[in-house]
């Protein structure tokens, strides 16, 4: 169930994309800019897991490129972060993204205990599932039904296993 709220409620609640237990030394966020190149109507959207992208000659300098995961196998490099000015990211724009150690607010897709190591459902953007064979974003740090808001500790490093 999508938590859709007021930024004026006097108690926020738990959203997708919100960054939880933030500690001294920052947030663990990651400033990037969504691959200009992409020609078509994709939109990233808060809870979203992304990877990153090579433009070739015409990305030698500026910040990080991400782009949109293909399959479920595509490596993480980190996580959409919750805009309350912006609800979608179109291709060009800067985008927030929640990289390794930050604390981040996703939706559980199926029951998954305390400590389990999650993936994000690829077409199914701020959901996670058990890891099995997909590419590894995290852990959980909360016991979690289908359909819950859990705090996941992003673990994803974008580097594919063995490089």
């Amino acid at each position: 169930m999508a938590n859709y709220q007021s930024i004026n409620s006097f108690k926020q609640g738990k959203a997708v994309g919100d960054l939880d237990l933030s500690f001294f030394g920052g947030e663990h966020v990651i400033s990037c800019r969504y691959n200009p190149d992409d020609t078509s109507t994709n939109r990233l959207v808060a809870g979203e897991t992304v990877k990153l992208t090579d433009l070739g000659a015409t990305d030698l300098i500026g910040p990080p490129i991400i782009t949109k995961r293909t399959a479920d196998t595509d490596t993480i490099f980190g996580v959409v972060k919750r805009n309350l000015k912006q609800a979608e990211f179109k291709p060009g724009e800067i985008v927030e993204i929640a990289v390794k150690d930050a604390v981040i607010n996703l939706v559980a897709s199926a029951a998954l205990t305390r400590g389990a190591k999650v993936s994000g459902v690829f077409g199914t953007p701020g959901s996670v599932q058990a890891v099995g064979t997909k590419a590894y974003l995290g852990y959980l740090l909360d016991k979690a039904a289908s359909g819950d808001i859990v705090r996941v500790m992003v673990e994803a490093d974008a580097v594919t296993e063995g490089a």
